[in-house]
């Protein structure tokens, strides 16, 4: 058995299983980037909106397009 620490406990296994939990956790990690990425766009957007007087609405209405489809993509995987 392989000893593999996870948030602050010891957890045993084998090393395949710690390789699957790296896996696990490289793919959980990528899915965040990707979506980071797309929140740090809309506040860019937002931003340059503000700056260009666009109405408030139209700006609710952005955020609500990335929202939900940001919503629908985690709901598929």
């Amino acid at each position: 058995m392989t000893t593999m620490y996870m948030r602050g406990r010891a957890h045993y296994g084998t090393a395949a299983e710690m390789m699957d939990r790296i896996d696990e956790l490289e793919t959980k990690l990528a899915e965040s980037e990707a979506r980071s990425e797309v929140l740090e766009t809309l506040v860019m957007d937002v931003a340059a909106d503000l700056y260009d007087g666009v109405a408030a609405h139209k700006i609710d209405q952005r955020i609500g397009d990335v929202m939900k489809k940001l919503n629908e993509e985690e709901e598929d995987q």
